[in-house]
């Protein structure tokens, strides 16, 4: 007897709807499956016919085979146990209700019990895109999905209780969590921080644009500290951001006692990862840094410390905000879509250009900068140098409370606004995001914006894509400044912050 179920399989962070075809008949006793199946997968018979005898089912010896569709897709993961379980208890007539109109997600025991697997907020996703009634999943994994309308998700403990539910013998409790309403944006404040009022400013106008900032400094000065607390100045998460940051990380297998997540992620990488761990790859690819602090930010720590084929691979994602890993028989997109922050020593003592305490010569410090490529420098929008802080910075508390993580979040989100009503018509959300067809339209400048720009240019010698950063910043600084044009002031701070190479 013939029938068909639907399960999941994760394909990068997207999932793609599986047909699980199942044959029962006479012949020779076996368990055969087909449809270009991982060893995951492949080890399920052993897995599913235990969990069958074990779950009170008594199932004759008989010829089973099993096709995956589509054929050309690569099956991979633990998730389809249940959908194989379930197509044979249907072809032995012991699931008499259609099974059609649903998804079956989940990993067997050989108890018969429904195990946890990754992913199910995409496959969720993906059934409601397809139009199923139902998906039916572990117990506790549901609470990925509280956001997710117009389709029921169930959650199974073992495989009676779905033969059950089926048969309509017994109700499954629809998956039913709440968020909580208690939110804290950051467990820091900008206003611990000494001094250090220009990196504030640079921060400041990082998070209100999301540009990619450099932090320049002798060992002490706060570059760790600013960048800590830049996820608190960033507006509250919507139900999108989060939905689409938990689908992230439950992909990836990381998502910590199956909840949504509601802060936005500060990923700091130690120095040895590799290029795979950073923008994503391996064997089997996964999510890499860079794709899990989509919606938060990347901090790289003591930049020159990072293998230069590892920073290198950051220069085409920083660029198109998406990273493609590509195999023999299949390419996978992750997105890319967060706020770069990294942090370096001038030289290598780290007190450059204080020469009571930097012995370093100057090939020693051109030595120590070159080490980063200046294609990777150029994928800052942002450069700051944090300065030696002094007693009395130590002691100014009233001008670091001007600072605090409260008032420059309050100008963010008014910036954000700003940005959201400006680029309602088109597929971008930040200032650092514009093409050049977006910077003709929105960064028109005066005759006496462009003579500075034009020498800015010729001063700095800059890029192409040097030239288009300064106008984004610019831009950022006069929605900052709520200013509807581009004047003289805005172009002077954004090109100051752009000099990254004073210091060599």
């Amino acid at each position: 007897m013939y029938s068909k179920t639907y399960g999941m399989t994760l394909f990068g962070i997207d999932a793609h709807i599986v047909g699980v075809e199942t044959d029962v008949g006479g012949g020779l006793p076996c368990f055969e499956m087909s449809g270009y199946l991982n060893t995951e997968v492949k080890e399920a018979k052993e897995r599913v016919k235990i969990s069958i005898k074990n779950s009170g089912y008594d199932i004759p010896p008989q010829r089973i085979i099993i096709n995956f569709t589509p054929a050309n897709l690569r099956k991979n993961g633990t998730g389809l146990d249940v959908a194989v379980a379930i197509g044979i208890l249907k072809s032995n007539g012991i699931i008499k209700e259609c099974v059609n109109n649903g998804v079956f997600i989940g990993e067997l025991g050989f108890d018969g019990s429904i195990r946890a697997v990754d992913g199910v907020l995409a496959f969720v996703l993906k059934a409601k895109e397809l139009n199923f009634e139902y998906v039916i999943v572990p117990s506790g994994n549901g609470s990925e999905c509280v956001y997710v309308d117009g389709i029921d998700v169930f959650e199974a403990d073992n495989l009676k209780d779905v033969v059950d539910f089926l048969n309509d013998i017994k109700k499954l409790n629809p998956s039913d969590y709440k968020i909580s309403d208690n939110y804290s944006y950051t467990d820091v404040d900008f206003s611990d921080i000494h001094g250090q009022y220009m990196a504030k400013r640079a921060a400041l106008i990082s998070a209100c644009g999301m540009h990619n900032l450099l932090l320049i400094g002798s060992p002490g000065s706060g570059k760790s500290m600013i960048a800590k607390r830049i996820p608190g100045i960033l507006p509250k998460l919507s139900v999108y951001e989060m939905t689409e940051i938990t689908k992230i990380y439950s992909t990836a297998g990381l998502l910590r006692n199956k909840t949504l997540i509601n802060r936005r992620p500060f990923r700091t990488p130690h120095t040895n990862l590799t290029e795979a761990a950073l923008v994503g790859g391996g064997s089997t690819p996964k999510p890499g840094e860079l794709t899990l602090a989509s919606k938060g930010v990347l901090f790289l720590d003591e930049l020159t410390r990072f293998k230069t084929n590892v920073l290198e691979a950051l220069r085409q994602p920083l660029e198109d905000r998406v990273v493609t890993v590509s195999r023999n028989k299949y390419t996978v997109q992750y997105p890319a879509d967060c706020m770069l922050v990294a942090a370096m020593n001038p030289c290598k003592c780290g007190y450059y250009p204080d020469r009571h305490k930097c012995q370093c010569t100057d090939i020693d410090i051109d030595r120590y900068i070159g080490k980063i490529s200046k294609p990777i420098f150029d994928r800052f929008d942002i450069s700051v140098r944090t300065e030696t802080v002094t007693y009395d910075d130590m002691n100014n508390k009233d001008k670091d409370n001007l600072y605090s993580t409260n008032s420059m979040r309050e100008q963010v989100e008014r910036v954000r606004i700003i940005q959201k009503e400006r680029f309602i018509d088109e597929k971008i959300n930040f200032n650092s995001e514009m093409s050049n067809g977006n910077i003709d339209r929105f960064c028109k400048l005066g005759s006496c914006e462009g003579e500075l720009m034009r020498e800015i240019f010729s001063k700095f010698n800059l890029t192409a894509r040097g030239y288009v950063k300064i106008l984004k910043v610019a831009r950022t600084i006069a929605d900052l400044d709520n200013k509807e044009r581009i004047d003289i002031n805005h172009i002077s701070e954004a090109a100051g912050f752009r000099n990254i190479y004073e210091h060599r």
